[in-house]
């Protein structure tokens, strides 16, 4: 999440860098661990400077 923000790219699969212009990021509810994992992604986002608001 915070290198995607920052760097506006993605490590693929084979390790080449890919750019994105992403908006958002998505955590699954059904993922296990999924609160305190958006809690921790939040976490990194405000500590680098990352503006984090709700989407709608």
């Amino acid at each position: 999440g915070v290198g995607m923000a920052l760097d506006r790219e993605v490590t693929a699969a084979d390790g080449s860098r890919i750019p994105v212009e992403a908006r958002s990021l998505c955590v699954h509810g059904d993922t296990p661990g999924a609160a305190a994992l958006a809690r921790r992604v939040r976490a990194a986002l405000e500590e680098a400077g990352v503006r984090v608001e709700a989407f709608a």
